[in-house]
């Protein structure tokens, strides 16, 4: 019979102080049997095996992962599709402003001219307009040249008896109209519609 010893240090008498050697004996058989007094080292590597075995997640937790993740996606996409939406009418907008200052522009210098034309150096050609009536000239392709956006994009655009822009009808690249309107007390006002529903906004 093999006899293993594993010394340990313990209190004979707690109230004396007394401490001494206890001998714990461990024979072949009872490590085989599974004995109250048990090898040590052989716990130690069945519970590092059993941690080594245990591998990713389990089915509950990632059932919680996906819900918390679909509760943030449904709190989050609102937000996100209306920024989107605010930011492609603010783009519209911003491009029709830039038409409507060169429309201006435009009226202006031709109101100036004494033949009410207006001499252009780019794209277009010569525009005269005369009480607010284009006489001569693309007007549209000037303006769209003058403000540096996309072709075709000026719809229409009309200006006063003093050579004042009193309407304009624009399309964006990305799908959003905007109309500029004056009204009778002589304040502008911008109106942008599509595909992300219509915002006005007064100058």
């Amino acid at each position: 019979m093999i006899l293993l010893k594993l010394r340990t240090r313990c209190r004979l008498d707690a109230k004396a102080g007394i401490s001494g050697t206890r001998l714990f004996y461990f024979t072949k058989s009872n490590l085989k049997g599974g004995n109250q007094y048990e090898n040590p080292m052989n716990v130690f590597n069945i519970a590092m095996k059993k941690k080594k075995n245990r591998k990713g997640f389990s089915l509950v937790e990632l059932i919680v992962v996906l819900v918390i993740m679909a509760i943030l996606a449904a709190a989050l996409v609102p937000t996100l599709i209306g920024y989107i939406r605010q930011t492609r009418q603010s783009n519209a907008k911003n491009e029709a402003a830039a038409c409507v200052s060169a429309a201006q522009t435009i009226a202006s210098s031709a109101f100036a001219d004494p033949d009410g034309v207006y001499h252009n150096q780019g794209t277009g050609g010569d525009v005269k307009i005369v009480n607010g009536e284009v006489k001569s000239g693309d007007v549209t392709d000037v303006i769209e040249y003058l403000a540096e956006v996309p072709a075709a994009s000026v719809v229409s655009v009309t200006f006063d008896a003093n050579n004042t822009v009193s309407s304009l009808n624009y399309t964006a690249e990305n799908g959003e109209s905007v109309s500029y309107t004056v009204s009778a007390t002589g304040k502008g006002a911008y109106t942008v519609g599509g595909s992300g529903g219509t915002t006005t906004t007064t100058t």
